[in-house]
């Protein structure tokens, strides 16, 4: 959806909000659409706009080497100004494959067990940490520092928030903020451990406010101050009600995992579960709904298809606009994300459960805030296929279970994960930093 058609979901207020005359400079390793931060950030940005006469500053990614910029948008009752920037090129880096090798597990053992050693701590590595540089990688922001040193001396602005940090363009940001003397948060939009990379830990400890959008397993250095802010999603916009029926719908009932097509995302657990229900007899196809980022991974996928006799059961729909993703949801009996991914929270839960729709997914990082097992849907632990099939096998053969799970899960959805909700614990939390920052910052250096 663009900006623009997003505008007519969210209705204007007249009332004065928490935020009026601000301004927030936002620093993110998000491009002008995509995923899941990408959608986050749209959504925060109408609805805090929405509510608010201030100003939002976002610095973000771009794949176009010729963009210009600033871009400023009128939105709501204030303005958005993007500020993109290219990326530098390379390899990226580490992969989710490289976890799994003897020098990283060694380097994560030197971390927890040697730097992260309490006495060792406190004698100099917390001082070391806070005070070395990162060096540029591949895949990070060109500029970052520049351009938000830029802003901050041309906006009055009031809190920096980064919604990406532990990189060399993150550090570049918070150095002129800190030049500048505006306070800065930290939003972690991923599992919680990642607070335990040592580049991450410089930026949190050093932070004036940190934050998440789930709460579980924090590591104690974050536990004091930690405010989780979920996310959100438009909750009139994923109404069942709204979704037009597909042109060619499926015969069979279909289970939908809507996510990039990547080994960790599980697809291939999901087709495995599939393969045992047609063994069983019970019907079902499997819906792909994302972009493919890897070649390989998906010509694996595919042949493990075709070996299972599945090729007639399996549906690759590639990207999907909002529109269309919301059609696919409505049309699905269960959404399944069996991923090994470290999660955050992701969105596609929270859409399912908004349109209805029971979630059977794995317990990886902060899914279980986002989906109440055996009243929304089901958790279970990683790598469990054949409970993966049997909780499908349930929900398929019970049409009342899943109506039941599918009103809990709107009913939790309109609770806790609506735009409203997201900009309440949004506007709360910078009004909390900001006007705490006369105050000494609260440190974790030492902790």
């Amino acid at each position: 959806m663009d900006h623009a058609a997003a505008q007519g979901y969210f209705t204007v207020m007249t009332t004065s909000g928490p935020l009026d005359g601000l301004a927030i400079l936002r620093f993110a390793h998000a491009f002008e659409s995509g995923g899941g931060t990408e959608r986050y950030l749209d959504d925060l940005n109408r609805a805090l706009l929405a509510r608010n006469a201030m100003t939002i500053i976002q610095i973000q990614l771009t794949r176009n080497p010729t963009a210009g910029g600033p871009i400023e948008i009128p939105s709501g009752k204030g303005r958005l100004i993007l500020i993109p920037l290219t990326i530098s090129t390379g390899n990226e880096g580490q992969s989710s494959a490289d976890e799994h090798t003897l020098r990283y597990l060694l380097k994560q053992w030197f971390r927890d067990f040697v730097i992260y050693n309490p006495l060792i701590w406190r004698l100099g590595t917390a001082r070391w940490t806070a005070s070395y540089r990162l060096k540029y990688r591949p895949g990070q922001a060109v500029g970052a520092g520049p351009a938000a040193a830029e802003m901050l001396r041309s906006h009055q602005v009031d809190l920096v928030m980064l919604h990406f940090f532990g990189g060399a363009d993150a550090d570049d940001v918070i150095t002129a903020a800190r030049l500048a003397a505006v306070p800065y948060t930290v939003l972690n939009h991923y599992s919680n451990d990642r607070f335990l990379h040592l580049a991450i830990r410089k930026h949190a400890m050093l932070a004036n406010g940190v934050a998440g959008v789930n709460s579980l397993g924090l590591p104690r250095h974050v536990r004091n101050g930690f405010a989780n802010l979920s996310d959100g999603i438009d909750t009139d916009f994923f109404r069942c009600e709204l979704a037009r029926p597909l042109e060619n719908p499926p015969s069979e009932p279909i289970l939908l995992l809507p996510a990039r097509i990547v080994r960790e995302k599980g697809q291939l657990d999901l087709v495995r579960a599939a393969v045992s229900l047609h063994k069983a007899g019970i019907p079902c196809c499997v819906a792909f709904a994302g972009r493919s980022d890897s070649s390989g991974f998906i010509d694996e996928l595919r042949s493990e298809i075709h070996q299972a006799g599945m090729a007639a059961y399996v549906h690759f729909l590639g990207s999907l606009n909002l529109e269309q993703l919301r059609d696919w949801y409505a049309a699905s009996s269960i959404v399944v994300l069996p991923t090994y991914h470290h999660e955050g929270l992701p969105r596609v839960i929270l859409e399912a459960q908004a349109m209805g729709r029971p979630v059977v997914a794995y317990a990886m990082g902060g899914m279980e805030e986002g989906v109440a097992s055996g009243k929304t849907g089901y958790l279970l632990r990683p790598g469990d296929y054949s409970g993966l099939a049997g909780r499908l096998r349930e929900l398929l053969l019970s049409p009342s279970l899943r109506e039941v799970m599918g009103a809990c899960g709107r009913k939790e959805a309109e609770a806790r994960f609506s735009l409203t909700a997201l900009a309440d614990r949004h506007e709360r939390f910078y009004a909390q930093v900001i006007a705490g920052f006369n105050k000494p910052a609260v440190s974790n250096v030492a902790s």
